[in-house]
């Protein structure tokens, strides 16, 4: 089994690399599937989501985390009966946020640090042990520079991706000192537990990497784990 998944803050440029990857996989002859994550398409679970990041319950600091967490969890619960389909036929599959990010999107709504490991070893016990999701084989965080994040999360974003929004704001997407809290508890979190990796995207000058070197460290990365 290979689960792979690649971590970021908002607009760090998962999906690019979750492409090179892909590709790079299909020209080896290694079948890929891939799932981004929220599916704010899917039904319960994921139309919840949507309404929460569109803002229908209230702002960031309305919304109880622990709640707000159980909603991405529940996810990925309904999602994992796919992901174990795709390993039993084969397929290396490719993921776009996983069980990190509720980790790091959730603990940085609190302020206490007691608090934030209490909600970080809930979360896992709840997605790997109780709903029994699969286990990555690596996480990758995108480590971006902050200058990259403020201008993507400025602009307007477009895509099939944004519809669950129907042409309003997301939430996490609003702050960007909300979005330097979650860059922190990614890097604490990879500090503590070699689970999740950081790939430092910034060049020598503090700007961002081009995308084709930023995938050349995770595949650095996937070389030191033996996964190809």
């Amino acid at each position: 089994m290979k689960l792979l998944v690649i971590e970021g803050v908002d607009g760090s440029g998962k999906s690019t690399q979750l492409k090179l990857l892909n590709d790079f996989f299909t020209a080896k002859g290694r079948r890929c599937e891939y799932l981004h994550f929220p599916r704010t398409d899917a039904p319960f679970f994921g139309e919840l989501i949507a309404r929460f990041l569109r803002g229908e319950f209230g702002s960031l600091s309305e919304v109880n985390p622990w709640l707000v967490a159980m909603l991405y969890a529940g996810d990925r619960k309904d999602a994992s009966e796919i992901i174990y389909k795709w390993f039993k036929s084969g397929s290396m599959v490719l993921l776009d946020r996983y069980t990190w990010s509720n980790i790091a999107y959730q603990c940085a709504k609190l302020n206490n640090k007691k608090d934030q490991k209490r909600l970080m070893k809930w979360i896992l016990d709840l997605e790997f042990s109780h709903f029994g999701i699969p286990v990555p084989d690596l996480n990758i965080f995108l480590d971006v520079p902050f200058a990259f994040t403020k201008k993507k999360l400025t602009v307007s974003r477009t895509g099939d991706d944004r519809k669950y929004l129907n042409g309003t704001r997301d939430i996490h997407e609003e702050s960007l000192v909300f979005q330097q809290k979650v860059r922190e508890i990614y890097l604490h979190v990879a500090s503590k537990d070699d689970r999740l990796r950081v790939v430092d995207c910034s060049d020598e000058r503090g700007g961002m990497l081009p995308a084709q070197k930023v995938f050349e460290l995770i595949i650095d990365i996937l070389i030191e784990k033996k996964m190809i």
